[in-house]
């Protein structure tokens, strides 16, 4: 049997919305019991995937002044969570770097926020698994969107 482009698109689409909705609730769910708001673990998750970065980066990418980064930046910073280090290529510039503690949220975070994701295997057979392994995977390699690297595996 053929499946339609309109088919797959909704399947698509179906799954997305299962996995955003999910994942985005259990990510409030971690968030509620921690010390950072919303921004602030945003400003972090952004940093840890992506640091080290200018302020001025960050600014751009989450379009919030300089004063309102750097307040953010300020509290992390006092969390002990991200510094402020100078560029080795330029010592003028500093740059932001995500400190241990503060890789050690966001990977727990995203453990915790994709936990629910281990509940599928126990309704699917080893076949079914492995189709959907390798279809995600050319998922993945379609999208050209698989620059994030695994969360366990990230150094900054």
């Amino acid at each position: 049997m053929m499946t339609s482009q309109a088919d797959f698109l909704e399947t698509m689409e179906n799954w997305s919305s299962l996995y955003f909705f999910q994942t985005l609730t259990d990510f409030f769910n971690y968030l509620k019991h921690s010390e950072l708001s919303l921004l602030q673990a945003y400003a972090l998750t952004h940093l840890f995937f992506k640091g080290p970065i200018k302020i001025s980066e960050l600014c751009e990418h989450m379009m919030v002044s300089p004063g309102a980064a750097s307040q953010m930046v300020d509290r992390l910073e006092k969390l002990e969570m991200v510094a402020r280090t100078a560029d080795p290529k330029d010592r003028r510039v500093r740059k932001i770097i995500v400190l241990d503690k503060g890789k050690k949220f966001v990977q727990e975070n995203f453990a915790f926020s994709q936990s629910w994701l281990s509940e599928i295997p126990a309704n699917i057979d080893s076949e079914q698994a492995d189709q959907i392994t390798a279809v995600l995977s050319m998922l993945i390699q379609s999208s050209g969107k698989n620059n994030q690297t695994n969360i366990e595996n990230k150094e900054n």
